[in-house]
């Protein structure tokens, strides 16, 4: 009996075994790679979230500390996944030896291959037949062997880099070693850029960027030819010596002028503010017959140009711009107009930096530079203004007069505490300055009493009285005239308005029909300012008497939107807006009137604005002057634009101005004629001169990593025909060639 009994327990026993073996080699659940193990504790990567491991088949080696997965295996740390058919973790080691359709993914970046090692703290390892996808620039990485060296570090034998699909890339550059620093710049010996299979560049060795942000190295060049400057070349190199700033550092070789070298200093800090300078040099080695023969006349050699663009906020609120334009002479602008030291390449960075371009174009021989704080009150506006006009004409260098410096001070029409009154006040404070000619100070205020009122529920009236004081501080050129000067110059103001509305209701929508007729009537009586300097505008204020009289009306539509989800909301959108307004000359002696009226008139054009938006495809603006007296229209400017949900565009513009050669016809065109095939035109013809100013025509390709585009450009006698292929990653490159013979060959990224 005895005997039973223990045959029946040792079979209940190998029967527990058996299940306990069969469940422990079956299927399991994510487990952590710490449990089950004394000496795990602190296996967890990254410091806080540990590793878990699943697979169809998972067994643990105690002695060795290593897990064997089988099957589905599946190995995860928060954002980071690595599956494959087979692994082997060494917990001793920190280390995956992975086989089968291995796939490892770091947040958006992942790396596959048929046989990987892989630390799992350092994130390194060696990777046999595989491909690396970046997704901060949409690179694929492909190599016989690769090699994981660091957190941001790869180096790959025979490898294959491109932002196409890696299985059949239209472009790509291979390369027999390739080192490659993730958001940095690229390494490459004996590589070769293919266009689709075809190999059309080699090099021996390759320095190019696989990122889109801030990274030092050369940039592509920029070379070509031309009759005024010989064979070109220009090399540029961007230095990010901190993440806030960087310089770019030209370097142009110009056959016929010598090295043009440049620098460009860009900001974006928090305290220093953001901004942009640049600095061209030319010791110039031009044959001055050569110029000449180009029209140029002999300016010398030091040839140079400093441009710039900051602004900053300073303390207590004090807000600061600072505007450079110096240049050496009249003609380099219009000498170099080609590369980093040309006036558009100028002001397409500083458009970027700061919205603010170059006030003049390279006609214009003052080249204007200031310096302008401002400071915003509730009220109030203070500001200081140093305004240096650098005259390239220097025959007008000792007479022209610099602002030097401007103070100015504001205060809207704020109330006068409990009277039904209300004050504003303008006032300024100049130093006129300059070698030869009348110099001096002038302080100039202009405060305002108002005296708003609500004369009936549709009429509000506005009475202003207001007295110009300014006075002078001369250092004139002739000394027989008092150097202390003043001007008192007192003037009314008369306004009234009304405001007529209507809201027309309609299901889900509404629209409010607002006219609002306004009259204005001004005295201004003659004082006499012989006696004063004549520094600008305002040193003379002439006779006004002069009444202007209108209305402006506009149409405003509302709108209910229900979403499929959350609440309903409305929305606003002005549809219409009209304005027209004339103004009529009480006296007529007045010799200078504000007003635009032609002589002997009183009264001036006709003055009218339309601006419609209908819909969100199509925009009209138009401004019309009238004339009463010769019954003719003395000023157009219509804007008419239509666009598409497949960002089709059409702008019309036309601009016409009585007495001058302003008669133009401005036309540009966008055309998605297919999903990745786009036309774009531009046509500026004018009337007056029954000629065509320029006109541009663009065709461009685009097929997912690549592109292509061919472009007509004709301005006055330049012609200019454009080919440019662009890879995505690597940027676009180009040739232009112009009607001289001349070539050049851009690319940037």
């Amino acid at each position: 009996m005895k005997k039973d009994r223990a045959h029946v327990f040792r079979w209940r026993l190998f029967v527990a075994l058996l299940f306990g073996t069969l469940v422990l080699a079956g299927p399991l659940p994510a487990q952590s790679l710490l449990d089950g193990t004394e000496s795990g504790a602190g296996f967890l990567g990254d410091g806080e979230t540990p590793w878990t491991i699943q697979a169809d088949r998972l067994t643990y080696d105690a002695k060795t500390r290593t897990y064997e997965a089988e099957g589905n295996v599946r190995i995860a740390s928060g954002d980071r996944l690595i599956t494959s058919e087979w692994a082997q973790v060494n917990l001793s080691e920190r280390q995956a030896t992975l086989q089968g359709n291995v796939r490892i993914r770091y947040g958006a970046d992942w790396l596959t291959g048929q046989r990987v090692i892989w630390n799992l703290d350092t994130e390194t390892g060696w990777v046999d037949g595989g491909t690396v996808y970046f997704s901060d620039n949409g690179f694929y990485l492909t190599g016989r062997n690769i090699s994981k060296r660091g957190p941001s570090q790869y180096h790959v034998a025979q490898g294959v880099i491109t932002t196409c699909d890696p299985a059949s890339p239209d472009w790509s550059i291979s390369c027999r070693d390739l080192d490659v620093k993730v958001n940095g710049m690229g390494w490459a010996k004996h590589s070769t850029l293919r266009l689709w299979k075809i190999p059309v560049f080699y090099t021996p060795f390759a320095y190019f960027p696989v990122n889109r942000d801030r990274q030092s190295g050369f940039l592509l060049p920029t070379f070509g030819s031309s009759n005024l400057h010989g064979t070109y070349y220009e090399q540029p190199y961007f230095w990010a010596f901190r993440p806030d700033m960087d310089l770019t550092f030209y370097a142009n070789y110009l056959e016929k002028r010598g090295l043009l070298g440049g620098v460009e200093y860009q900001i974006h800090h928090n305290s220093l503010g953001r901004g942009a300078w640049l600095f061209h040099y030319l010791q110039d080695q031009a044959d001055e017959q050569d110029l000449a023969d180009h029209g140029y006349t002999y300016q010398g050699k030091e040839r140079y140009w400093l441009r710039a663009r900051h602004s900053l906020e300073l303390p207590y609120g004090v807000e600061g711009y600072l505007d450079l334009d110096f240049v050496s002479d009249k003609n380099f602008l219009k000498e170099f107009q080609s590369g980093s030291a040309a006036l558009e390449s100028t002001n397409r960075t500083f458009r970027r930096v700061s919205r603010r371009e170059l006030l003049n174009d390279e006609t214009v021989t003052a080249r204007e530079s200031s310096l302008y704080l401002l400071k915003r009150g509730e009220s109030a506006v203070a500001s200081l203004d140093v305004h240096y006009w650098d005259q390239l004409n220097r025959a007008l260098d000792e007479t022209t007069l610099q602002q030097l410096p401007q103070l100015r001070a504001s205060v809207v029409p704020s109330p006068m505490g409990s009277w039904p009154l209300y004050y504003s006040v303008d006032s300024s404070a100049v130093n006129y300055w300059r070698p030869e000619g009348d110099t001096g100070v002038r302080a100039d205020f202009l405060p305002r009493l108002h005296a708003p009122l609500q004369v009936w529920p549709y009429l509000a009236v506005e009475p202003s009285a207001g007295l110009r004081a300014t006075f002078y501080q001369v250092d004139w050129q002739d000394e027989d005239r008092s150097s202390f000067q003043s001007r008192w110059v007192p003037d009314f103001q008369l306004e009234a308005s009304s405001r007529l509305e209507r809201v027309y209701r309609f299901p889900s929508t509404a629209v409010q029909h607002v006219i609002r007729p306004e009259v204005l009537y001004t005295l201004v009586p003659d004082v006499d300012q012989d006696d004063l300097p004549s520094f600008d505008g305002v040193d003379r204020i002439s006779k006004q008497h002069a009444i202007r009289y209108g209305f402006s009306s506009f149409w405003v539509v509302k709108k209910e939107v229900q979403p499929e989800e959350g609440e309903p909301y409305s929305t606003y959108r002005e549809w219409a807006r009209l304005k027209v307004s004339q103004a009529y000359l009480l006296d007529e002696d007045v010799t200078d009137p504000l007003i635009e009226t032609k002589a002997g008139e009183r009264f001036s054009d006709i003055d009218m604005e339309v601006d419609l938006t209908p819909g969100r495809y199509v925009t009209l603006s138009y401004d019309l002057l009238y004339s009463p007296h010769d019954q003719t229209p003395t000023l157009h400017d219509l804007s008419l634009g239509f666009r598409s949900d497949r960002d089709d565009a059409l702008r019309l513009t036309y601009r016409y101005r009585q007495d001058t050669t302003i008669d133009e016809l401005i036309a540009s065109f966008h055309l998605k004629i297919l999903p990745n095939l786009t036309f774009s035109s531009y046509y500026d013809y004018s009337f007056d001169k029954q000629e065509v100013f320029e006109q541009t025509y663009s065709l461009a390709y685009r097929h997912g990593c690549w592109g292509l585009r061919f472009g007509y450009r004709e301005e006055a006698e330049e012609r200019e025909v454009i080919f440019a292929l662009m890879l995505v990653g690597l940027g676009e490159v180009g040739s232009t060639f112009s009607q001289e013979g001349g070539m050049s060959v851009e690319g940037g990224f």
